[in-house]
């Protein structure tokens, strides 16, 4: 098979191709976005020959949020509706579907790269955060190992349950249902239902709101897209 050849295109001679059925939400261009501008482009962008995408539309919109003025391609000598160009805009969509994840080797990968010295952003640019990764860990991870969010965020390390705390528990037991919501109708204690598991519920004291990892953005010095290589 011939090597094909990648060319540093101008965006403004590429397009969305109108029949991509994909949409790339606003927590998802920003992991593209701190990726490139931690790693550059690592993967190129698939156009058809008239400058329409058929793989790569998240890239693409990235970059233009950075202002970047070249994207990384491999132009195919087809028609954007050509068959042929359809199967690789839904291959490139759809194939990825049909891996299998190991939830525990990517949550001890994820560990490592949050507790590694990277700066910019832990996570930022794997499609993770603090949060979804104790989640992760919680939902997956057996109740022998991990009986409650707490202790997911405490594996995760986040720092408000940094090891070598100090934490309290207290395990009340109830005959019934009725019984529990009457302890907390009286009680007035709050449940944290992003921990409930099964019959086990969990909240803390005093109460304080969970911080959402999600609202919280990382202040990273703005660099520039990366730049096509100058033509030899």
């Amino acid at each position: 098979m011939e090597q094909p050849k990648v060319h540093w295109v101008p965006i403004e001679q590429t397009r969305p191709h109108p029949r991509n059925y994909r949409k790339h939400p606003e927590d998802q261009l920003e992991h593209i976005v701190a990726s490139l501008r931690q790693h550059g482009f690592y993967r190129n962008v698939v156009l058809a020959r008239d400058g329409t995408v058929l793989a790569g539309h998240g890239v693409r919109e990235a970059t233009e949020r950075m202002k970047g003025t070249h994207l990384p391609a491999i132009v195919l000598d087809l028609d954007p509706n050509d068959p042929r160009a359809l199967k690789v805009l839904a291959g490139d969509n759809e194939i990825g579907k049909l891996a299998e994840t190991d939830d525990r080797a990517l949550t001890e990968l994820l560990k490592e790269v949050l507790r590694s010295d990277d700066a910019f952003g832990k996570l930022s640019g794997t499609g993770f955060n603090e949060e979804q990764l104790a989640a992760l860990v919680f939902t997956t991870r057996p109740a022998s190992e991990v009986q409650s969010m707490d202790e997911a965020a405490a594996w995760v390390g986040m720092p408000e349950y940094e090891e070598g705390g100090s934490t309290i528990k207290l395990v009340i037991s109830f005959k019934s249902d009725e019984d529990r919501a009457r302890f907390l109708a009286e009680t007035g204690i709050r449940i944290d239902k992003s921990a409930i598991k099964g019959s086990t519920w969990s909240t803390r004291w005093p109460w304080t709101d969970r911080e959402d990892s999600a609202s919280v953005r990382f202040e990273t010095k703005e660099e520039p897209p990366p730049a096509p290589p100058e033509a030899a």
